[in-house]
């Protein structure tokens, strides 16, 4: 079975008219193709066959002998979504170890793109510095003599993980590399980035040669909205980390036998199966809950996440305390590159700040910047004062204050939703819409099931609310942010797949958009990828303009003509074509 494009930016024929959906199609949209996460895609194995348990076993059994080392240590890596869902379950396996020591002398340990900072904002290049990556592994494992190293990059491309695997393969780090990804190996990256004389394609070559080293690769199938891949893999990474390390966690504690493994891991797989199709039973909660961040966004309003962080009234972490605020912190960092969205538009804040996203030590970010600042005490300063009826706040679980928080907001006529689940108190307050989870923490996988619908949640009203905004073209992201290696390739397929050109014509329009010309010289042609990510950092509406352009009906000027007068660049289509 072979395709001819990444799987996670080739476009899903389920949703090609998701731009045209109701809010409560857009919900069903999602159920469909979030379950091809279990169900497989084309050909290829699915999450739940048994060649996959199989390899989770193995690698389970071989994570377990880590733990089992005084000297050993368990390291999660990627970039964006990656690296910040390696932060979750690195934070959730050490609470499960009762491990109070700080990221670098835990047992379980994450690295990301561009450090923590990068949890609110990327770091623009980091993904592509395979130096850096190397770098950073080597520091994080300084010491131990058993590194389980986990490189997450679900397109085969990042080469900030590519330098880690290699660093492992070769000895220069001990221990044992898994590459995970939702790609084929055939369709590994073979560009070449600036700085690293390796391609991914290498990497995945000497994985496969080596002894110490696998590859876990169930293919999940193409994204809801193509190359978004914070969504389906994104959710396929979690359930994936969660399989290999909680039964590895059981092993090496005696919990369960080797001869149990198997059942363990399969037990995890459905649990996960079972809590995702759960959450999508009642579609009309779903399509209500797009339609409210909808209008928020088109009226220039915001959607503000307020929620717990794994600490409880002393600040000090607690287990029993959902970290559902940091799961919308999260979905919110990842929508101004995904979508191009302002970083007002969709923000997150958690009880107790930076303290309770790192309460055994870290820095705190808030002297960054107003988009660092994301304790509730920040939103009652920066926030509610400024409320108005265009906003939404979600409301997550149980937290302190989180009653009269409510009462203020809704005394400011935003709109309000509350998400609640398990034993949690119902509020005194009423809101706009009322949604009740139905997963519940399981011995075996703790408060996982339930994070993972409200992963779900986050990511459909985020998702839907940018489609209503017009931010979406059939089910592609027109207004993406252009910040490494991966993106600009994504935008030239997107020019090509939606204008039917060539590769060399949509090439040619994007570089009309970064360059803001209508005249491209010979010496602007052969800038190199690395100035042009540069260049494109300061220009707006790259994508949208480059699609007219490559229509043929439009030169530079008229494009940003057109688009000042119509942002939605499908009427603006179809406008000149009457």
């Amino acid at each position: 079975m072979t395709t001819k494009r990444s799987v996670t930016e080739t476009s899903n024929e389920l949703t090609t008219g998701l731009d045209l959906s109701s809010p409560m199609e857009m919900g069903r949209l999602f159920r469909q193709t979030d379950s091809q996460i279990f169900s497989g895609y084309l050909g290829y194995a699915g999450m739940t066959d048994d060649c996959i348990v199989r390899t989770l076993c193995d690698l389970a059994r071989r994570c377990a002998r880590t733990l089992k080392s005084p000297r050993g240590c368990v390291v999660m890596s990627g970039a964006g979504t990656s690296g910040r869902l390696s932060m979750f379950v690195a934070r959730g396996c050490n609470r499960v170890l009762s491990d109070v020591s700080p990221n670098d002398s835990a047992k379980f340990r994450y690295l990301m793109a561009g450090g923590n900072a990068a949890l609110i904002q990327a770091f623009e290049g980091a993904e592509d510095d395979a130096a850096l990556g190397l770098k950073e592994l080597r520091e994080i494992t300084a010491g131990a003599d058993d590194v389980f190293y986990v490189g997450i990059t679900c397109g085969m491309s990042a080469p900030y993980v590519g330098g880690q695997l290699e660093g492992v393969v070769n000895g220069t780090v001990p221990g044992h590399a898994v590459l995970m990804a939702f790609n084929p190996t055939e369709l590994a990256r073979r560009l070449k980035v600036d700085g690293w004389d390796k391609t991914f394609a290498d990497v995945v070559d000497l994985l496969k040669k080596s002894d110490n080293a696998t590859i876990l690769n169930p293919i999940l199938g193409p994204e809801p909205v193509t190359g978004s891949t914070r969504m389906k893999s994104g959710t396929g990474t979690r359930i994936l980390l969660e399989a290999m390390f909680r039964p590895a966690l059981a092993l090496s504690r005696g919990e369960i036998t080797e001869d149990g493994l198997y059942a363990a891991v399969s037990k995890v797989l459905l649990s996960y199966r079972d809590a995702i199709a759960d959450f999508y039973y009642c579609p009309e909660k779903i399509g209500r809950l797009i339609e409210l961040g909808g209008n928020a966004l088109r009226l220039g309003g915001r959607i503000l996440y307020l929620g717990p962080a794994g600490v409880n009234a002393a600040g000090q972490a607690d287990a029993s305390v959902s970290d559902g605020g940091i799961i919308a912190l999260v979905d919110a960092s990842e929508c101004p590159p995904t979508y191009g969205a302002s970083f007002d538009d969709v923000r997150g804040f958690i009880w107790g700040g930076w303290k309770a996203m790192f309460p055994y030590g870290g820095e705190d970010f808030s002297h960054l910047g107003v988009h660092y600042r994301i304790s509730l005490d920040n939103f009652v300063a920066d926030m509610l004062p400024t409320l108005s009826a265009n906003d939404l706040c979600v409301f997550l679980g149980e937290f302190a204050e989180r009653d009269t928080l409510l009462h203020q907001v809704r005394q400011k006529s935003a709109s309000t939703v509350l998400v609640q689940w398990g034993d949690c108190p119902h509020s005194s307050e009423t809101a706009d819409l009322s949604m009740e989870l139905s997963a519940r923490e399981t011995a075996l996988c703790g408060g996982g099931l339930i994070e993972i619908q409200l992963k779900l949640l986050a990511n459909a009203l985020t998702t839907g609310a940018h489609v209503l905004k017009g931010k979406v073209y059939g089910n592609r992201m027109i207004d993406l942010r252009i910040s490494n290696n991966k993106l600009f390739h994504r935008t030239v397929g997107i020019v090509t797949d939606l204008m039917k050109v060539d590769e060399a014509s949509a090439t040619e329009a994007v570089l009309h958009s970064i360059f803001e010309t209508d005249t491209l010289t010979d010496d602007l042609r052969a800038t190199p990828i690395v100035e042009l990510i540069e260049r494109a950092k300061s220009v707006d509406k790259v994508v949208p303009k480059a699609l007219l352009i490559a229509s043929g009906k439009f030169d530079y000027q008229g494009a940003c003509k057109a688009l000042a007068e119509n942002p939605m660049v499908r009427t603006v289509l179809a406008s000149v074509s009457q």
